[in-house]
C-alpha cells in the first residue's frame, strides 16, 4: 500500500520511549542509606488484614504500600515519625511509629463518602446534605481512563450525560449534552474551571484534574442563572493538601487501529452493480485493479502522553506545578491528521494571615492540529474512500492511461507522491469524489493556538463562619489557521489551477470579576449557610481572514502573503458581549435531617435589547433524611434520603451578537454619482426584533439516595422533567414587509426520564472489588413551535434532500424522508398498489421500494415524506468493574446506547457512478422473491436514498476499557526510594457490538441539526495501550 506518513513519526515514538524509560528507572540508581526501619500492620474493623494501604510519612515524600498480610516497612531517619494510612473506602488516619516496635492500626470504613464535600458553585456542601441532582467524578476515576481529553472521561460514568466526539480524529471537538437536547442550537453545558468560565475544556490535561462535578438539575445549576439551562460542569484542578512534597510522573503510549466492518464494493461488484443500475456507462468486470480505498487510507498510528507534576507545602502554603505533552497521529491521514499539545499549570494557596488567604490557578496550553475534511459527503476523505472508483490503482506504474496523460499534456497538475509517482485518477467518478490519498496529499492546513486560563483570589476570614472572597479571572486564546492550496487536477470538475494562501486569525478574550460572601454556622441542631455575591464578565472575539495569491512558487516557504504576486482580500469583525449578575443562596438543615436550599440569580446581558436585558432565575430544593428519624430502625440501611427540586435557568449560547438589531448591509447596493462612479448604499439586512430574549429551562427533579450494609451498597434514582422555552426559531412576517425575518422566541422542548446509579464494593481480604452501574432513560419532544411555521428545516444531505427537521410533536431534529413498506416483486404488485391508492404519475419498476402514501392523495412525491428516525438515544448505560488482588488490579468499563437511529448520508444520488458499500451489492434485489428488504441496483433513485432504507438502528455496546495493572511491592520500592510504581496494559475501545453497518455507531457532528447523520464519519480508533505511573 502507498502510505502518506512521514518518518518523523517513528522518531517521536523513539523519543517517547527513551524519556519514559529514563524517568522510570532513574530512581533505581538511588538507594537509601543511614535510615531506620519502622514497622506496622493495618487491619479493618474485623481484624482482617488490609493489603494495598498507602503509608506516607508526613512532611516528606517517603511512603510505601501494605503487603498481602497488611504489614509494611518504612525506611526513615530518626527514632520516631508520624505517618498517615489511606485507602479508598476507608477513613484516613494519622499515627506515630517508633523504632523497634510493630504497631497495629485499624482503618474504619467510610460510608461511601457521605461526609465528603461536593463543589456546588461558589462553595461546597457535604454529600449527605445535597438536595439537588449532582454527580461527581474524582481524579482517581479519571486517571484510570487513558484519554487526552477530559470530556471523553465522562462518557458512561454519569447517568443522563451523553458525550459524542464530532470526529474520531485527534483533537476533534466533543459535544456534551446533559439530560437530553433541549434546544434547536447548541446544547453544550456551561464549563467552569477553578471558578473561571470557559467555552472549551479540550486544553485541560486529565492528570491535573482533582474532581468533576456535574450540576444536572435546575436547582443545582440556578446559581449560574442565564448560562445554566444545559447544565453546568465544574472542574477543580489539583492542589497539594497533604503537607508533603511529591513528584509524580505518568506515561501512556499506544498503537491505534481502525474499527468497523464496513467495506466499499470491490471492482467486480462495483462493475456489476453500476452496469445493472444502467447509468449510461459500461464497466468491464475483469479489471486489473481492485483497490480498497478504505484500507489504503487507514493505518496504525501512535499516540503518547506524558505528565510530570510537583506538589508540596505545609499548613500555610501549598502548591501544584505540572507539565504535560501529548502527541497523536490519526489512523486516517497519519501526520496530516495530527494533534500535539503542551500544557503547563501552576496552582497555589497561601495563608498569609490568620484572616487572609490568597491563591491562584493558572494554565497555559499550546496546541497544533492538522485535520482532514471530516463527516462531509462532498469533500470528506472517508467519503471519497467509500465512493471512489476501485478500478483505479493508488499510483500509476509505467505509462499513464489516456485520460491522465491528456490532462498532463493540457498543462494540468496531477498530484504526485513522495516518490514522484502520479496518483491514480478516474474517468468514471468525477466531482468531489476523488482519489483520497491524492486529496490528503494536497492538504496543507494547520491550526495553532495559545491559551491562558487562570484566576487569582483573596479570601478574608472575618470569623471562622463568615468569609469574603474576591476573584478575578482571564481566558485568553489566540489562534492561527494557516493553509495554502497547491495546483492539482482530478477531473474537469475538480481542479485548482492557481495557488493561494490563507490565514484565519481568531482572538478570544474573557475577563471575569466576582465577589461573594459566605456564611456557615451551626447552632445546636440548626445549620444555616448563606451566599451573597455579584459577577461581572466581558468577552470579545476578533477575527481576521486574509486570502492572497497566486504564490510565487509552491511550497511552505512561499505560503506567506508578502511573497505573493497580487494583493489579496481581508475581512473580519469584532464581537463583544457583557454579563452583569447578582446571586444569593440560603440553606437550612435541622438535625441533618430536614434540608432546604433557596437560590436566586439575576442576570443582565448586552446580547439583548434594553427592555429584555434582565432576567431572574430562582430555584428551591428540599431533602428529608428519613434514616435519621426515630421511627426508622433498620440494621441493613445506613442512609436514606428523599429529595426534590424545582428551578429555572437561562441560556445565552444560541443568541448571536447584536441579533436583536436591524443590522445594516452594503452588499450589492450602488447608485450613480454625478460626474461618474457610484455611491455605496445601505439597507437593513433583516428586520429588528427588540423583544428577543434568552431561552429558559424549567426543571423538576425527584430523587432518592440510599446506602446499605455498612456502605457496601449504594443506590440513587432520579426522575426529571425539563421544559426548555423560548427557543430561537425563524420568524414568519408577511411578504409585504419587504425584508428577511428576524429570529423569534417561539419553540419549546421537553425532556424527561429516569436516572439510576447502583454500586457495590467488597473491601475485605486479599481480593477486593467495586462494581458500579448507571442507567438513564430519555424522552425528547418538541412541544411547541411558532404557529406560523409547520416545521423548521435542518441539515441537507447531498444536493436534493433536507433530512432533519424541527417540528411540534416530534423529537428535536428528527429524520424526515420516505417511509417504505418492502420491495415491489413484480409488475402485478405495482399495478395493484397504484390502483388501490388511486395514484397517477408514479411508475416504479420491480425491485424498487414501496413508498407509503402517507397523505392519502393520488401522488407519490415529497409531500409523503414523514418521520423515519430519531437520533436521540432512549436508554444510556455505563458499567465499571474494578478489582485488586495482591499487587494486581483490573478495570473493565462498558458503555452503551440504545434506541437511537443513524442516517447513512454519504451515498449521493447526483454522482451516479460513485461506489457504494459492499452490503448494497450483497443484499440487492435480483429478481422476484430474492429479497423484500433491499432494492435493486440504483444510484440515483431518491425513493431509495431519501427513505428509511438509509436509516439504521444505532444502538451499541462498547467495551471501552479492559485494563490490567501491577504495583511493585513495597519491600522493593522502599529499597529504591520511591513511593509507588505501577505498570499497566489496556485495551481501549477494542470491542463494539452493534447492528449499524457503518464504521462507527457513535456519530457526532459540529452542527446541532445534523446529529446522527453519517456523512463519512472519521471513526474513533481502538487502541492497545501501555502505561507507567511513578511516585517519588
Amino acid at each position: 500500500m502507498n502510505k502518506i506518513y512521514k518518518p518523523e513519526s517513528l522518531a517521536k515514538i523513539k523519543r517517547a520511549l527513551y524519556v519514559a524509560a529514563f524517568i522510570t528507572f532513574l530512581p533505581a540508581l538511588i538507594f537509601a542509606q543511614g535510615k531506620n526501619e519502622f514497622r506496622g500492620v493495618v487491619v479493618d474493623q474485623n481484624s482482617q488484614s488490609l493489603p494495598g494501604v498507602n503509608i506516607i510519612q508526613q512532611g516528606t515524600n517517603s511512603g510505601t504500600v501494605t503487603g498481602l498480610d497488611g504489614s509494611f516497612v518504612l525506611s526513615a531517619e530518626g527514632s520516631e515519625i508520624t505517618v498517615s494510612a489511606s485507602m479508598v473506602g476507608y477513613s484516613t488516619i494519622e499515627f506515630s511509629l517508633k523504632v523497634g516496635e510493630t504497631k497495629t492500626v485499624v482503618l474504619e470504613e467510610d460510608v461511601v463518602s457521605l461526609s465528603e464535600f461536593v463543589i456546588v458553585g461558589y462553595g461546597t456542601q457535604r454529600r449527605s446534605d445535597i438536595t439537588g441532582a449532582i454527580s461527581k467524578l474524582d481524579g482517581g476515576t479519571i486517571d484510570q481512563i487513558p484519554t487526552g481529553q477530559v470530556a471523553t472521561a465522562i462518557q458512561g460514568q454519569v447517568p443522563g450525560v451523553n458525550v459524542t466526539p464530532t470526529s474520531g480524529s485527534p483533537g476533534a471537538a466533543i459535544n456534551i449534552t446533559v439530560r437530553g437536547t433541549g434546544t434547536n442550537g447548541s446544547s453544550q453545558p456551561l464549563y467552569i474551571v477553578d471558578g473561571m468560565r470557559t467555552g472549551d475544556i479540550s486544553y485541560l490535561e486529565p492528570g491535573d484534574i482533582e474532581s468533576i462535578e456535574l450540576l444536572k438539575d435546575a436547582a443545582s445549576a440556578a446559581i449560574y442563572g442565564a448560562e445554566a439551562a444545559n447544565g453546568v460542569l465544574l472542574i477543580t484542578t489539583k492542589l497539594d493538601s497533604k503537607g508533603k512534597s511529591a513528584i509524580n510522573y505518568s506515561f501512556q503510549g499506544g498503537v491505534q487501529s481502525a474499527v468497523g466492518t464496513l467495506q466499499p464494493m470491490n471492482s467486480a461488484s462495483y462493475a456489476e452493480y453500476i452496469n445493472a443500475a444502467d447509468v449510461g456507462v459500461t464497466i468491464p468486470t475483469d479489471n486489473a485493479y481492485s483497490t480498497n480505498w478504505l484500507d489504503e487510507i487507514t493505518d496504525n498510528a501512535f499516540s503518547q502522553r506524558h505528565n510530570l507534576s510537583f506538589s508540596g507545602g505545609n499548613n500555610k502554603s501549598q502548591y501544584y506545578i505540572s507539565g504535560s505533552y501529548a502527541d497523536q497521529n490519526g489512523i486516517i491521514g497519519g501526520d496530516k491528521s495530527n494533534y500535539e499539545r503542551v500544557t503547563m499549570r501552576f496552582n497555589s494557596k497561601h495563608k498569609l494571615k490568620k484572616w487572609l488567604e490568597v491563591g491562584n490557578n493558572f494554565a497555559f496550553t499550546h496546541f497544533e492540529r492538522s485535520a482532514l475534511t471530516e463527516n462531509d459527503e462532498f469533500n470528506g476523505s472517508v467519503t471519497s474512500a467509500l465512493g471512489f472508483d476501485p478500478t483505479v490503482p493508488v499510483v500509476y506504474e509505467g505509462e499513464l492511461p489516456e485520460h491522465a496523460q491528456t490532462a498532463l499534456n493540457d498543462g494540468f497538475s496531477l498530484v504526485q507522491n513522495a516518490n514522484g509517482q502520479y496518483y491514480g485518477v478516474s474517468n468514471l467518478v468525477f466531482g468531489e469524489v476523488v482519489n483520497p490519498l491524492a486529496s490528503i496529499a494536497t492538504l496543507k492546513g494547520t491550526t495553532k493556538q495559545d491559551k491562558v486560563l487562570g484566576s487569582v483570589y483573596g479570601k478574608i476570614y472575618f470569623t471562622e463562619d463568615l468569609t469574603l472572597t474576591t476573584r478575578g479571572g482571564i481566558d485568553i486564546a489566540n489562534q492561527l489557521y494557516h493553509t495554502w492550496n497547491p495546483t492539482y487536477w482530478f477531473s474537469s470538475e475538480r481542479m485548482n489551477t492557481a495557488t493561494n494562501t490563507r490565514d484565519n486569525i481568531d482572538m478570544w478574550n474573557t475577563a471575569l470579576w466576582e465577589n461573594f460572601i459566605n456564611y456557615d454556622k451551626t447552632f445546636g441542631k440548626h445549620s444555616v449557610s448563606g451566599l451573597l455575591g455579584m459577577s461581572a464578565q466581558q468577552s470579545s472575539h476578533k477575527y481576521i481572514t486574509s486570502l492572497s495569491g497566486p504564490m510565487f512558487a509552491e511550497g511552505d516557504e512561499f505560503a506567506q502573503h508578502g511573497v505573493t504576486e497580487i494583493d489579496g482580500t481581508v475581512s473580519g469583525n469584532l464581537e463583544t458581549k457583557r454579563l452583569l449578575s447578582g446571586f444569593a443562596r440560603a440553606s437550612y438543615a435541622f438535625d441533618n435531617k430536614y434540608l432546604i436550599d433557596l437560590v436566586v440569580r439575576r442576570d443582565g446581558s448586552s446580547l439583548l435589547a434594553a427592555d429584555q436585558r434582565w432576567g431572574t432565575f430562582p430555584s428551591v430544593s428540599a431533602g428529608w433524611v428519613i434514616s435519621k428519624e426515630d421511627f426508622f430502625n433498620s440494621d441493613a440501611i445506613d442512609f436514606l434520603k428523599f429529595r426534590a427540586s424545582w428551578g429555572r435557568n437561562g441560556s445565552l449560547s444560541n443568541l448571536g451578537f447584536d441579533q436583536f438589531r436591524a443590522l445594516i448591509t452594503t452588499s450589492g447596493l450602488q447608485y450613480p454619482r454625478p460626474g461618474g462612479g457610484f455611491y455605496t448604499g445601505a439597507e437593513p439586512e433583516l428586520l429588528a426584533n427588540p423583544e428577543l430574549t434568552w431561552e429558559t429551562s424549567e426543571q423538576t427533579d425527584i430523587g432518592i439516595d440510599l446506602r446499605m450494609f455498612e456502605g457496601r451498597l449504594s443506590f440513587a434514582a432520579d426522575y426529571f422533567v425539563k421544559v426548555t422555552r423560548d427557543l430561537l426559531t425563524p420568524g414568519s412576517p408577511p411578504l409585504s414587509v419587504g425584508n428577511y425575518a428576524p429570529f423569534v422566541n417561539a419553540g419549546d422542548v421537553t425532556n424527561k426520564g429516569f436516572e439510576f446509579e447502583l454500586g457495590f464494593r467488597k473491601m475485605e481480604g486479599e481480593f477486593n472489588y467495586n462494581l458500579n452501574f448507571n442507567l438513564a432513560t430519555l424522552n425528547n419532544e418538541v412541544t411547541f413551535l411558532n404557529p406560523l411555521l409547520e416545521r423548521v428545516s435542518g441539515e441537507s444531505v447531498g444536493t436534493g434532500w433536507t433530512a432533519t427537521y424541527f417540528e411540534e410533536g416530534l423529537p428535536v431534529w428528527y429524520f424526515r424522508g420516505y417511509e417504505t413498506d418492502g420491495i415491489f416483486q413484480n409488475q402485478a404488485e405495482i399495478d395493484a398498489y397504484i390502483a388501490d391508492n388511486g395514484l397517477s404519475g408514479y411508475a416504479p419498476a420491480p425491485g424498487d421500494p414501496i413508498i407509503v402514501n402517507t397523505n392519502d392523495d393520488n401522488l407519490i412525491n415529497e409531500d409523503d415524506m414523514t418521520y423515519i428516525g430519531d437520533p436521540h438515544p432512549d436508554v444510556m448505560l455505563g458499567a465499571n468493574f474494578n478489582a485488586t488482588y495482591k499487587g494486581f488490579d483490573m478495570n473493565v468499563f462498558v458503555q452503551g446506547s440504545f434506541g437511537n437511529d443513524i442516517l447513512m448520508g454519504f451515498n449521493r444520488t447526483d454522482r451516479a457512478t460513485a461506489n457504494r458499500p459492499q452490503f448494497f451489492y450483497d443484499n440487492m434485489w435480483t429478481g422476484e422473491g430474492s429479497t423484500n428488504e433491499w432494492f435493486a441496483p440504483t444510484t440515483t433513485d431518491p425513493f431509495a436514498y431519501y427513505s428509511d432504507m438509509m436509516v439504521f438502528d444505532g444502538s451499541y455496546v462498547k467495551i471501552r476499557q479492559i485494563q490490567l495493572g501491577y504495583t511493585i511491592p513495597s519491600n522493593f520500592s522502599n529499597q529504591i526510594s520511591i513511593n509507588n510504581l505501577r505498570v499497566y496494559a489496556s485495551l481501549e475501545n477494542y470491542f463494539t457490538f452493534t447492528n449499524y453497518p457503518g464504521l462507527d455507531p457513535v456519530i457526532g457532528n459540529n452542527n446541532a441539526n445534523s446529529v446522527g447523520i453519517d456523512l463519512g464519519y472519521y471513526p474513533t480508533p481502538k487502541m492497545i495501550l501501555f502505561g507507567i505511573s511513578l511516585g517519588l
